[in-house]
């Protein structure tokens, strides 16, 4: 007889229980071993137990106290892939995997020497060698003379075991090898299992680090906020990102960006988390720098904006005080000169014409250069400055423009002068870039900010205008803007027009 293909296998040890109870109730085992032997065995052959016993899902044998087998069911002669005729008479260690031998032979001795059940695992032989894995139950009888076996082949279940044990040393080997923190967590949140890398850095035994042991090395101001978005996390099975500072062995705390993700059994029971820890410190200083940079950059071209429009302030002044004021003299002078020259002395007269028309264009060469620097008007308030503005710009452009503002707007000279130079460059923009022929300007207060709303109805902002190197009419309406601690909205699409929205806080901050 060969052996079965259609071995029966089980690892549920329940089954088994259940197998041998069900056997004691067929056979009557509970005077003797196995009834039914020798003699009797035709007679019981013919009952209806017959082919209960013979195809159970486990493999029935009786064997003397030294393992010599005298009964065996189908199922038990199927495992060996030999008759049962065969197998009676030959002894069970036959079966047994050489190294085991001396296991079995152990277990034998237990079972002979004990009243309840004896359980344990072997590796059998069928009759071609191959090897294959069974859990064992075995009781002897009253006199301690026979021993009923039952065999249960797992050999599905120990493949699946070893399958397990190597996908988890696999696990470890790759997690103690990677260069970032690798942690594992039940269901509960607490913490089962670390990395070789964890515990390195931390230099603390895993004893120390499991359960909530880990948080003992999270500074304490992070503490809080990483268990909080944890325990977010759980509760809504979903992966989570924190960033905390954590203790090197060294004593140093070194920033960390943690990111979990949920764990679930093949039948959807969910395990806890696993998770990685990377070391961003460099980062974090790199970041650090850099913010630190942007904002000296900015303190910088403030104060240049600052020195510039003292300066813008300081030249127009003098060229008003003395340019202007020279100009004005030197003109007096010639319109006298001109009034006598009169009719006595026409050519005369034509020549100082001349000059005189050379004066007025030169005072408003110079007027208009004292107004490129900064416009006088200023000194009369931002709205009238703005005012001044819109009508120079239709003036110049031929762009109709649209002008609504609130009376009672008041602003340090700092901020006021800083808004002027904002919409005089978004109108300069409008001319150069714009190709509108509508620009609309409101300026108002709204919740403590002054708003002040350019919008045009020209060709937009293309997405890559912005990131030209020479690009820097917008870049420098926003340092202004961010030096004043406002903010600057841009709302462009290609042929929509664009729609600039400055807010700046009323009180000086």
């Amino acid at each position: 007889m060969r052996r079965r293909t259609d071995r029966p296998k089980s690892s549920d040890s329940g089954s088994i229980d259940r197998y041998i109870t069900e056997a004691k109730a067929l056979g009557r085992m509970a005077d003797a071993p196995f009834p039914y032997l020798g003699e009797k065995r035709a007679d019981w052959r013919k009952t209806p137990f017959a082919d209960l016993y013979d195809f159970a899902p486990v493999g029935y044998f009786l064997t003397t106290q030294n393992g010599l087998i005298q009964e065996v069911n189908l199922t038990g002669a199927g495992l060996f892939g030999i008759s049962r005729d065969t197998l009676r008479g030959r002894n069970l260690i036959d079966f047994v995997c050489l190294d085991m031998h001396a296991v079995f032979q152990d277990f034998l001795r237990q079972v002979t020497q004990s009243t309840t059940k004896t359980t344990c695992e072997l590796t059998f032989l069928d009759v071609d060698k191959k090897p294959f894995f069974a859990h064992v139950e075995a009781n002897a009888d009253v006199e301690g003379k026979a021993c009923r076996i039952v065999l249960c082949d797992i050999s599905e279940r120990k493949q699946a075991e070893l399958a397990l044990i190597e996908s988890e040393e696999r696990f470890r080997l790759m997690a103690d090898s990677a260069p970032v923190l690798i942690w594992i967590t039940g269901p509960d949140q607490q913490y089962v299992w670390f990395n070789k890398m964890w515990l390195d850095f931390t230099g603390r035994p895993l004893e120390q680090e499991l359960g909530y042991g880990w948080t003992e090395g999270i500074h304490v101001e992070d503490l809080k906020s990483c268990l909080a978005e944890q325990a977010a996390a759980f509760e809504e099975r979903r992966p989570f990102t924190v960033e905390y500072r954590l203790r090197n062995r060294d004593g140093h705390h070194h920033y960390m960006l943690a990111h979990g993700v949920s764990r679930t059994s093949p039948s959807g029971r969910f395990l806890g988390y696993i998770g990685s820890c990377t070391d961003i410190t460099e980062r974090k200083k790199a970041e650090e720098q850099l913010r630190h940079s942007r904002q000296m950059l900015r303190h910088l071209v403030s104060y240049q904006e600052r020195v510039r429009e003292d300066e813008r302030k300081r030249i127009a002044r003098e060229i008003h005080d003395d340019l202007g004021q020279n100009l004005l003299a030197l003109r007096i002078d010639v319109s006298m000169l001109h009034t006598r020259t009169g009719s006595a002395h026409p050519k005369l007269n034509e020549r100082v014409t001349i000059a005189l028309n050379h004066i007025d264009a030169t005072m408003k060469a110079v007027r208009a250069a004292i107004n490129n620097l900064r416009p006088t008007v200023l000194d009369l308030g931002l709205t009238a400055a703005i005012e001044w503005q819109v009508q120079d710009f239709q003036r110049r452009s031929g762009i109709a423009c649209e002008l609504a503002m609130e009376d009672d707007i008041s602003l340090d000279d700092n901020r006021a002068t800083a808004l002027f130079r904002i919409l005089q460059e978004s109108l300069n923009n409008v001319i150069r870039h714009a190709q509108a022929s509508q620009v609309e300007i409101e300026l108002y207060k709204e919740a403590g900010q002054l708003i002040m709303r350019i919008a045009d109805n020209g060709i937009g902002i293309y997405p890559d205008c912005r990131r030209r190197a020479n690009s820097f009419g917008l870049v420098g309406i926003e340092e202004r803007i961010n030096a004043l601690g406002g903010e600057l909205e841009i709302d462009s699409k290609p042929d929509s027009g664009t729609t600039l929205v400055v807010s700046l806080p009323l009180n000086a901050v």
